[in-house]
C-alpha cells in the first residue's frame, strides 16, 4: 500500500498543467459562487434596521419573508443558480476526462492530452457522472423525509442532531464508496477495460483501496486543520498568502488521491 501511495504521490507531482488547471478552474467556480451571494446578501444587509430594536428586527425579517413568498424576487436568483449548477454538472466530466487521459497517456504534452481526453472521452465520462449524480441524490429521497419525521417526534434538537448524524454518517460512506466505484470505472474506459474487469479490479483489491483513500484523506485534513488554526493565530496578509496557498495544495491532494487509486489500479490491470 505505501508503495502504492509513494508512485500516486510521484504521479500526481508530474502532472502540473492538471493541478494548476483545476485549481484555477475551481478558483473561478469560488469567485461566480460569492458574486452570486454577494449580490443577493449585500442589499440585504443594506436594508437590516441600523437600531437593534427587537421590533425593528421582527419587521425586517417578516418584510424579507413577504418579498420571497409573495413576489418574484427569488426568481432570478433562482435562475441565476441553476444555471451555474448545469454548468458545473457539464464541466465536470469534461475536466474528469482531460484529468483521467492525461494519466493515461503520459507520452503527450500536458496540454495536448488534456484536451484531446475531453475530446475523446467527454460523452463517455458524461454518461457515467449522469448515473453517479442519480445514484448519489437517490437515497435523499428516503433520507430527507426521515430527517423531517425525527425533527418532528424528537423533544430536544440534540436529540434530532444525534439521529441525523448517524443517518449522515452511512450516507457519506456511501457517497464515498460511490466514488470510489466510479473513478475505477473511469480508469478502465480510459484505459479500454470493460466496466466489468474495473469492477472485479475493486473488489479484489478492495482493502488497500480504501486504506490507501482513508490515509490520504487524513493527510488531508490534517493540512486543513493546520491551515485553519494558523489563520487564526497569524492574521493579515500572511494568513490570506497561507490560505491561496493551501487551496493549491489541496488541489494536490485531491490529485493524489485520484492517481494513487490510478497506480493500484495500473499495478493490477496488466
Amino acid at each position: 500500500m505505501w508503495k502504492t501511495i509513494k508512485t500516486g504521490y510521484t504521479i500526481a507531482w508530474n502532472q502540473p498543467f492538471v493541478v494548476c488547471t483545476l485549481f484555477i478552474y475551481n478558483l473561478l467556480w469560488g469567485l461566480a459562487l460569492y458574486e452570486l451571494i454577494r449580490s443577493i446578501v449585500s442589499p440585504l444587509l443594506h436594508r437590516y434596521p441600523q437600531e437593534l430594536s427587537r421590533e425593528a428586527v421582527h419587521l425586517f425579517w417578516i418584510e424579507a419573508q413577504f418579498q420571497i413568498m409573495k413576489t418574484d424576487l427569488i426568481h432570478s436568483y433562482a435562475w441565476w443558480g441553476l444555471c451555474l449548477l448545469l454548468a458545473r454538472m457539464l464541466l465536470t466530466p469534461l475536466l474528469n476526462a482531460g484529468v483521467y487521459y492525461s494519466l493515461e497517456h503520459t507520452e503527450m504534452n500536458a496540454g495536448y492530452r488534456f484536451v484531446q481526453g475531453m475530446r475523446e472521452l467527454a460523452l463517455p465520462f458524461f454518461g457515467l457522472y449522469v448515473l453517479q449524480m442519480l445514484l448519489t441524490l437517490s437515497p435523499l429521497y428516503w433520507l430527507i423525509p426521515k430527517a423531517i419525521e425525527l425533527y418532528r417526534t424528537n423533544a430536544t434538537l440534540a436529540d434530532v442532531a444525534k439521529d441525523v448524524m448517524m443517518y449522515l454518517a452511512g450516507y457519506l460512506v456511501y457517497v464515498f464508496l460511490l466514488q470510489t466505484v466510479f473513478m475505477y470505472l473511469q480508469f478502465g474506459r480510459t484505459g479500454g477495460k470493460s466496466h466489468l474487469s474495473s469492477l472485479l479490479l475493486l473488489v479484489r483489491n478492495v482493502i488497500p483501496v480504501i486504506l490507501t483513500a482513508i490515509f490520504i484523506l487524513l493527510v488531508t485534513l490534517i493540512i486543513s486543520a493546520l491551515v485553519m488554526t494558523s489563520a487564526m493565530i497569524w492574521t493579515g496578509f500572511l494568513a490570506l498568502l497561507g490560505y491561496q496557498m493551501y487551496r493549491l495544495v489541496h488541489m494536490f491532494c485531491k490529485m493524489w488521491a485520484i492517481t494513487a487509486q490510478y497506480a493500484l489500479w495500473s499495478a493490477h490491470s496488466d
